[in-house]
């Protein structure tokens, strides 16, 4: 998997650029607000269909109302490339693949794209929903019914919650039970699989990143451990009704990553923050590459930020073993990147990004 070419018109401080990265590994160079972040914030639009940094009517550039992204994309050898359009316009995001309009859901499963960037503390220090997307990610790759059954449990949930604000009779608000309870159960039992095969995954990285072999992942579902999903909504019928919504369930679920039993965010710097959310991109990446036997493309921003040389030399030979694409910032084009012998490296200045050669 790897973007053979990406182009974009009115997107942040582009007017419009072109980038055509190498199969491996690809360093963008340039100085601060030169643009680097933003031509990875538009490959990740152009593979997600919404951006990590803002809102999408915010991402065109000042003065527009609209922007593009285009993304010519290598999906498998034996196959033609694949097109891929997508586009601010009318005030809401329009995907096209291979000239035929396309959902999100089908953008997302096109072209798997992982992200590191100075933003990747929030799937540590925040709260629990940017680590149930984080999961659902990966499971969402890994188990073709997980969207299916996500959809229908949050409809569910939507139905009922609607129901428990309206204060509708006992009756009603039970009636959605049955679709919750199922689809419940089942999004768990899937979440609960991934996450113990990334659990086999991530201690390898995680060592060869940060050098510790006491971290692990935990899930918590949601609601009570050992209590059937159906006895749940019994018990918490009337502080529902109260709250005004459903307060425990698969919407509640967590992934805690423990040291010694304790929240690891409690106790490392933020280079190791960095370090250890890269180990778990790449376990999320390794998993996906032996399901599909295919590679998603990691975006690494400000590569050297918050890392000492050692930290950097580790992470960069991760980068070196990682079977697919990969796209680099740095502020400087340092000896230990020049150093990699298969790579390209692009300069980005005033809004154009140059191919440099490398020796």
């Amino acid at each position: 998997m790897r973007f053979c070419k990406a182009k974009a018109n009115s997107f942040r401080l582009f007017h419009e650029f072109s980038f055509e990265p190498h199969p491996r590994l690809n360093v963008v160079v340039g100085a601060n607000a030169a643009g680097k972040t933003s031509l990875l914030e538009a490959l990740y639009v152009a593979s997600r269909g919404d951006s990590h940094r803002g809102a999408a009517a915010s991402l065109a550039t000042d003065g527009e109302s609209s922007f593009q992204i285009e993304a010519i994309v290598s999906v498998e050898s034996d196959r033609p490339n694949d097109r891929i359009d997508v586009r601010w316009q009318d005030r809401r995001m329009q995907v096209r693949i291979n000239d035929q309009a396309a959902g999100l859901s089908e953008l997302v499963r096109q072209m798997p794209v992982l992200l590191v960037d100075p933003l990747a503390h929030r799937l540590i220090e925040e709260g629990p929903g940017i680590r149930r997307r984080f999961i659902d990610w990966g499971v969402f790759h890994m188990e073709p019914s997980f969207h299916p059954l996500w959809r229908r449990f949050n409809r569910a949930l939507k139905q009922r919650n609607a129901a428990l604000r309206a204060l509708a009779s006992q009756r009603e608000i039970d009636s959605w039970s049955p679709e919750l309870i199922a689809t419940a159960d089942a999004l768990t039992d899937l979440r609960l699989s991934y996450i113990e095969k990334l659990a086999t995954l991530v201690p390898t990285y995680w060592q060869q990143l940060v050098d510790e072999t006491g971290w692990s992942l935990s899930f918590v579902r949601g609601w009570r451990d050992g209590e059937s999903y159906a006895d749940t909504l019994v018990r918490t019928l009337e502080s529902d009704r109260n709250a005004g919504h459903t307060r425990e369930g698969p919407h509640r679920a967590e992934l805690r990553v423990l040291s010694d039993n304790s929240l690891l965010k409690e106790r490392i710097s933020r280079g190791q923050q960095k370090l250890m959310i890269a180990g778990l991109m790449l376990a999320q990446g390794e998993l996906y590459r032996q399901r599909h036997q295919d590679t998603p493309v990691l975006l690494l921003d400000d590569f050297a930020a918050e890392l000492s040389p050692l930290s950097q030399q580790r992470l960069l030979a991760q980068l070196e073993a990682w079977p697919g694409q990969s796209i680099v910032t740095a502020l400087e084009y340092s000896p230990l990147l020049q150093a990699v012998p298969d790579h390209a490296m692009f300069h980005v200045e005033h809004g154009e990004i140059t191919l440099k050669k490398t020796t």
